[in-house]
């Protein structure tokens, strides 16, 4: 078959998707769902066991499973990842770019390897995030929230998100995620909230839901709490306000960063080892600008170093003043409406925002003498991560866990290290985590999410029936039971708390039934989610099933843009994953983004590094063009050239590829490996190359160092197959061992590459069925004797290539022969070594040197140079020496000078210490290079 002169992804991406996924080759040979054959109501897989009988087959009197049952079942295990849900509202950004890569290069490298892999898709309706992008567009076509009954905006939302989810799912399918599309779990599905109402129902049974009246993050403009964990704080200039709180015969003063809050004050708090306040404590002063008196209390939240060691103490709106008032049974006046303006205050303040408060009060305090002064600070305030609007404390009755009991258990399991973590460092910060873990609230005020389904009992007459009760019926605004009315609330779930059910509700987990795919073998996700999500996924995970949610968790950092800064829309640095794809292709996005990648770290991104991506997907192109014309051209010589269209068996990637019903009964496809024989020095090289990149891959690939896998895959690729093997293979033609080690290339860098793999595949005439569906290659078989000489001739062929490159004039290599004396390396591969050089002849020297000797230990190589050429050659080294060593100076002082090393950003300074490293090497190879000429 013939090869298009160059590799364009546009051409062939699109096609090879829809071929594998509608040959079903994504979806999991063994069962995800119960098995029943039998009919007796129990899982098959859950009921038998392979080999001998079980103890409980034996007490049930049932056989151990056949043949034919065992290899149904159990003759593969099991692989799973579930993918962390894209917002269905948007479309991808670059972070998932990165999330598709790493999840599907496992995948795929594990469906190689024989696994029963279970990729499977998410979408989630991410309830605030989807809220505020919903709300945005209410606002623009003049409308708000508040027009519409909770039910009328649920199902404007929910038409809203079904309209956008397509988009998502098409861009899943461009980066190449090799997931079984059938199985998609979207967070709204039927089967999730009846997942996410039994653990509440249970939780609630078990006394670890309550409701409680507490200080909660709540946002102004979208009138809805927040936990602790998704608040933004910023540090921001402020001002600090001394005020007079006066008593008779005097005042203390008192520092407050929000005056407009004064009117809930309920006392003032002083540190009760600070002397110069402890008369004052047990008495009253008057609270300014209002007709009460409050308290002086002795508390050590009051630190004496901080303004004058005084402060106002306000429970209802303040984190720190609410824990004070618990502690000494303080009132919680409540003086700001969820909307941010004032209420519960004098008449003139009433309705003002905070802001308008602030300066209101402020003016009045210095009218009434009982301003005392400024400063300015830098403080942390709390932001809404959506629309920035600063956050109030708001006391508020919503549903809590509680988390004490749910933490103990998840640090007992962590300890016992039953989950990996990569980076490993990342356990114990979860561990410290869950040891200062405070209950979780779980109510949002936004009509989008799934509801909780608690209802409230509004029936006033005596009754013994409960204030709250469990009910499913979340679609009924009010119910009745026993004779007893009750109604909904208003409120739906933080979608944290749905969402740590993932890996229970992906794997379609249940008590009854025994599944292969749970626990997870892998979570991969973001670092910076670590404890809104993973925490709370294990925590779940253990609640439910008694068993730890995943065996391994790999979180991967933050992207930056090249300068290392990190994305945002405002500095106009974002990268769109999609644009890259269509620029570039999916399988250079892929090798781009893992290139560089560690665990856990925050690392610079560019386009560079796609370029590389699309560099090696063209070379590896145009490397299999070069192997199949070997091919077609031994096979024209053999006149076995196969007439007519494509073979029989070949997988076909047109449009009338046949829709797979299910998953296929046919046997795993394999690759046709020819039988080969190593006939030279250079092939077994390479096959002794190709197994040491086999098990690196495969060793980074199962540790998760992606970076290394793709490098190695890279190096071996174009250093080594390319520029040696190949150029050797241009004389000696060894078909089969062509065909097998470009067969093995490909399948290795089929998990990182999908698409160009695939496109090569097709395109052989001596491969069957997709590459996507093989099997990972076995080691080659090769002379390790015979392989070491050939990194010796490498040595030789490099050193004659760099030697005639440095040299004056062009073309030298066809200008200068090549001499040499008694090398028996160089008498037995003259072919070789004149083809790889270009030289023009390679000649002996019958004991009498002359020309250019070649800076090679053990080899008296000459290049056949004239006398004036030589000595212009080592002015020339002699001047580089110094010139290099000049720029290495300046090198090693800007690295001694304290400023840059303080001020220059991270990346600079370590490209300054790989130049240092660099210039170094240079000058020690001239400096003997200089020697032995």
């Amino acid at each position: 078959m013939k090869f298009a002169s160059s590799y364009e992804p546009g051409e062939y991406e699109s096609d090879i998707y829809g071929a594998w996924e509608a040959s079903g080759i994504f979806a999991p040979p063994v069962p995800t769902v119960p098995v029943d054959n039998d009919g007796d109501g129990v899982d098959d897989r859950l009921a038998k066991r392979p080999g001998e009988s079980s103890s409980e087959d034996r007490k049930l009197g049932r056989a151990p499973l056949s043949a034919s049952e065992e290899d149904e079942f159990v003759d593969r295990s099991s692989y799973s990842i579930v993918m962390p849900p894209p917002n269905a509202n948007g479309n991808l950004h670059i972070g998932h770019g990165l999330t598709i890569a790493l999840e599907d290069s496992l995948t795929r490298y594990y469906r190689l390897k024989g696994k029963s892999t279970w990729y499977i898709p998410g979408a989630d309706h991410a309830g605030f995030e989807t809220w505020v992008v919903y709300e945005k567009n209410l606002e623009k076509q003049g409308h708000t929230r508040f027009e519409y009954s909770r039910d009328e905006l649920y199902s404007r939302v929910w038409n809203f998100v079904a309209e956008q989810r397509g988009n998502m799912e098409l861009q899943l399918r461009a980066l190449g995620a090799s997931c079984s599309w059938g199985d998609l779990t979207f967070t709204l599905d039927e089967d999730v909230i009846d997942r996410v109402y039994t653990t509440f129902e249970k939780m609630w049974n078990d006394g670890l839901i309550y409701r409680g009246e507490k200080l909660v993050n709540f946002c102004p403009k979208h009138q809805t709490a927040f936990a602790d964990i998704e608040v933004e704080h910023k540090d921001e200039k402020g001002t600090l306000w001394d005020i007079a709180y006066t008593y008779n015969g005097g005042e203390i003063i008192v520092s407050t960063t929000r005056p407009e809050t004064l009117f809930g004050d309920a006392a003032v708090a002083v540190n009760p080892e600070d002397q110069r306040y402890k008369n004052l404590i047990g008495k009253t002063v008057h609270l300014p600008l209002t007709d009460r008196e409050i308290p002086v209390i002795a508390d050590e939240h009051a630190d004496p170093e901080y303004g004058t060691g005084a402060v106002k103490i306000t429970p209802a709106h303040d984190f720190d003043d609410f824990e004070v008032g618990e502690r000494h049974n303080l009132p919680r006046i409540k003086v700001i409406a969820e909307d941010g303006t004032m209420v519960g205050v004098p008449e003139k303040y009433y309705g003002l925002t905070t802001a308008e408060c602030r300066k209101q009060v402020l003016k009045d305090l210095k009218a009434a003498d009982l301003f005392r002064g400024e400063k300015q600070l830098v403080h942390s305030v709390a932001h809404c991560y959506k629309c920035g609007t600063v956050l109030e404390p708001t006391l508020k009755e919503q549903w809590f866990v509680d988390v004490e009991k749910l933490a103990a258990t998840a640090i007992k399991h962590l300890e016992h290290n039953e989950i990996k973590f990569h980076p490993e460092s990342k356990q114990k910060v979860l561990i410290n985590y869950l040891k200062n873990l405070k209950d979780w609230n779980i109510s949002r005020q936004i009509p989008w999410g799934i509801a909780i389904p608690m209802f409230r009992r509004v029936t006033d007459t005596a009754t013994d029936e409960p204030d709250w009760i469990f009910d499913r019926r979340t679609h009924l605004k009010e119910i009745e039971r026993n004779g007893v009315t009750y109604v909904r609330d208003e409120d739906t779930f933080d979608t944290w708390f749905s969402s740590s059910h993932w890996p229970i509700v992906c794997t379609n987990w249940s008590e009854d039934n025994f599944n292969p795919y749970y626990p997870l073998n892998v979570m991969e996700t973001g670092a910076d989610i670590l404890f809104a999500w993973v925490a709370r996924m294990i925590m779940m995970g253990l609640y439910v099933t008694d068993e730890v949610p995943f065996k391994e968790v790999y979180l991967h950092g933050l992207l930056l843009d090249a300068h290392g800064q990190k994305m945002s829309k405002s500095k106009g640095n974002v990268i769109n994953p999609m644009d890259l794809v269509a620029k570039y292709g999916s399988d250079a996005f892929r090798l781009g983004i893992l290139r560089g990648r560690s665990a856990g770290m925050n690392q610079a991104f560019s386009e560079n590094s796609v370029i590389a991506g699309r560099n090696l997907c063209n070379k590896l192109w145009n490397i299999s063009r070069l192997v199949q014309s070997i091919v077609d051209e031994n096979d024209e010589l053999r006149n076995s050239s196969v007439e007519g269209g494509a073979e029989p068996g070949k997988a076909s990637i047109s449009a009338e590829t046949p829709v797979a019903t299910g998953v296929s009964d046919a046997p795993r496809e394999r690759a046709i490996l020819s039988s080969y024989t190593t006939d030279n020095m250079g092939e077994d090289w390479i096959c002794r190359e190709i197994n040491a990149c086999l098990s690196q891959a495969e060793n980074s690939i199962k540790t998760y160092r992606f970076a290394e896998a793709v490098e190695v895959l890279y190096q071996t690729i174009w250093d080594k197959y390319a520029d040696w093997f190949l150029e050797s293979q241009k004389i000696f033609k060894n078909v089969d061992l062509l065909k097998k080690t470009l067969e093995t290339i490909l399948i290795a860098l089929h998990p990182f590459a999908p698409f160009v793999t695939e496109a090569i595949w097709q395109n052989l005439s001596w491969t069957e069925g997709f590459i996507a569906t093989t099997n990972w290659p076995a080691k080659l078989k090769y002379d390790s004797i015979s392989a070491a000489e050939f990194e010796s001739l490498i040595s030789v062929v490099s050193e004659v290539r760099g030697t005639c490159a440095a040299l004056p004039g062009t073309n030298n290599s066809k200008k200068y022969s090549l001499l040499y004396d008694n090398d028996s390396l160089v008498e037995d591969n003259l072919l070789l070594i004149q083809a790889l050089t270009k030289v023009p002849a390679i000649n002996g020297l019958d004991g009498h040197p002359r020309g250019l000797r070649l800076a090679l230990a053990n080899h008296e190589l000459y290049l056949d140079v004239p006398e004036k050429i030589v000595t212009e050659y080592k002015d020339a080294l002699t001047e580089k020496i110094l010139s290099v060593g000049r720029e290495l100076d300046a090198l090693n002082a800007r690295m001694a000078n304290p400023n840059y090393m303080e001020k220059a950003p991270e990346h600079l300074v370590k490209e300054t210490e790989d130049q240092i490293r660099e210039k170094e090497s240079l000058i020690s190879r001239l400096k003997t290079q200089l020697n032995l000429i």
